[in-house]
This record gives structure tokens, C-alpha cells and sequence, in this order.
């Protein structure tokens, strides 16, 4: 049986972007003024991915399926694929889109392990590189069952039961990764709170040597387990509201900044996400 290894990437957490080249993760078909996504940031993100697969590869992992879910909704990647090894697969969705079932639908029932790379910490987190959850604003917090979810929430709970391998990424991004399993591997490529701003290449053989270690430790590691009720709330900035529909085809309640929902499973609680957005309105 193949092992198969999910890989979620990001890329305001990726090694070689910070403040001051913030352009670099800018994705090129919503900010075509701006050159340095192309001519550096696909490198960064690029050189982590390829980090993470080939310390794979020497785990011996024969299936890796990657989603590149930065700017979710533009047609071309961020991590360039051709660079990858053969075996790096992507999901077959729609210009990127954060399609969650169909995400998990494609994967194996068990897959071996899941890893985030190129996190950024959630919105209000101290020292952190790009802080947002999901986007911000509109949004300024997403809980489910009480865990304050961004990205890396938001994928490892896709895989829930799913052992969760490794986060790489900035410093402050750890702390909600180790709130979702607390025996993850946290390697990090940059921390602010240290003035710690590495290169792509110096954070190589970081990444690699830290991915190793923690397929290594795959007995120990635990994954964000099935629960069978969620319970959701999405808080608003104080720049956007919600026009509360006429109904609701779904157990839930809406105020002016907050919205509430409940299901029975995860998959259905972060679809019910997109559709809550859908009343997000700009004061």
C-alpha cells in the first residue's frame, strides 16, 4: 500500500519573504504591477515545497498530493510544479478554489501523514509575519468547537484523523498548529521576535533535516480527531457586517458582526464557511 503524504502550502510563511519584500507573495493576476511574486516569491515557496518532497522521498513516501492554496482562485501556482519530483501530485480543483470536500474526496481514506508549509500565524498574533485569518479584514476570527481557526486550522481539520506531521513556517504560526495536535514537529524558517530573516537557501536543509525527523517520529504523532458536532462562529472586523439572509437553510443565527452554525461533521462545517461569507457586506 502507498504511503501517502497531503501537503498544504501557503505562502506568507515561506522562508525569503518578510516586510520588507512583501510584493513577493503578491499572486501576479490580481496584482499584475508588481514583478517580484514571479521573479522571487515562486522561488521561496517553491524551495520549501521541494524541501518537504524530497525529504519525503528519502522516507520513503510514494504518493504526495500538494495544495497550493495561496490567492485560492487564481488559475496559475504559486510553488512552481515542474520543479517538483515525479511523484508530487495536485488536487484537481477549479483555479485553486478551497473546495474542502472535494479536497478530501480526492485523497486516500488513510493517508500517512499531513504536513503545512509556508503558514502565517493567525490574525492578532504577536510577531508574526502577514497575521490573518482567512482574510482579514473582513474576517477577524473563525472558531469551531472553541479552536480559533486560520489556514493550517482550516486544512488540518479537513484531514481530521489524519496524523499531523509537521508545521513550517513563521514562529508565530506554530502556536495554532500545536492547539490542533500537540506533538506536530514546528520548524520554522523566520521569526520576527528574534529579528531571525534567513534565506530560501539557508532554510533548506533546515526544512529537509526537520521533515525528516518528524516521518521519523510518525508513531508519536497525533492527529485532529473526528468530531461528530461542530459548533461555528465567524466574527467580522469592525469594517464589514452581515446582512442577514431571509433564511437559512442550515442550523444557525446571525447578528451584525458575528454568525453562528452547527453541523455534524468538519468537512460540512468549513463548506458552510463560503456560503456564511456570501452575506458579508462593507460598511
Amino acid at each position: 500500500m502507498k504511503k501517502q503524504l497531503i501537503v498544504i502550502a501557503d505562502m506568507e510563511g515561506a522562508s525569503g519573504i518578510f516586510d520588507s519584500n512583501r510584493e513577493a507573495c503578491w499572486h501576479e493576476e490580481l496584482h499584475p504591477q508588481h514583478s517580484l511574486w514571479r521573479s522571487y516569491g515562486r522561488e521561496c515557496i517553491t524551495s520549501d515545497v521541494l524541501a518537504v518532497c524530497n525529504a519525503a522521498i528519502e522516507m520513503e513516501i510514494d504518493d504526495i498530493l500538494l495544495y497550493d492554496m495561496h490567492f485560492a482562485g487564481c488559475k496559475e501556482h504559486n510553488v512552481q510544479i515542474e520543479k517538483l519530483p515525479s511523484i508530487v501530485r495536485t488536487f484537481d480543483l477549479p483555479n485553486r478554489e478551497v473546495l474542502w470536500s472535494r479536497i478530501r474526496g480526492q485523497a486516500a481514506i488513510n493517508p500517512y501523514g499531513i504536513i503545512t508549509v509556508g503558514q502565517h500565524a493567525r490574525a492578532g498574533e504577536e510577531n508574526a509575519y502577514f497575521p490573518h485569518t482567512i482574510h482579514t479584514p473582513p474576517i477577524e476570527s473563525f472558531y469551531i468547537n472553541g479552536i480559533h481557526v486560520a489556514e493550517i486550522g482550516e486544512s488540518v481539520m479537513c484531514f481530521c484523523d489524519v496524523p499531523y506531521l509537521a508545521n513550517i513556517g513563521c514562529a508565530a504560526s506554530h502556536k495554532e498548529a500545536l492547539e490542533l495536535s500537540p506533538n506536530i514537529t514546528c520548524i520554522t524558517v523566520k521569526d520576527k521576535a528574534r529579528a531571525w530573516e534567513p534565506s530560501y537557501k539557508e532554510t533548506y536543509p533546515i526544512i529537509y533535516n526537520g521533515v525528516i525527523e518528524a516521518i521519523k517520529d510518525h508513531d508519536n504523532k497525533t492527529a485532529y480527531p473526528f468530531q461528530d458536532r461542530c459548533v461555528c462562529e465567524l466574527k467580522l472586523t469592525d469594517t464589514h457586517y452581515f446582512e442577514e439572509p431571509d433564511s437559512f437553510p442550515w442550523k444557525g443565527s446571525f447578528t451584525k458582526d458575528r454568525a453562528a452554525w452547527e453541523t455534524h461533521d468538519l468537512e460540512t462545517a468549513l463548506s458552510l464557511f463560503w456560503h456564511v461569507h456570501e452575506y458579508i457586506r462593507k460598511k
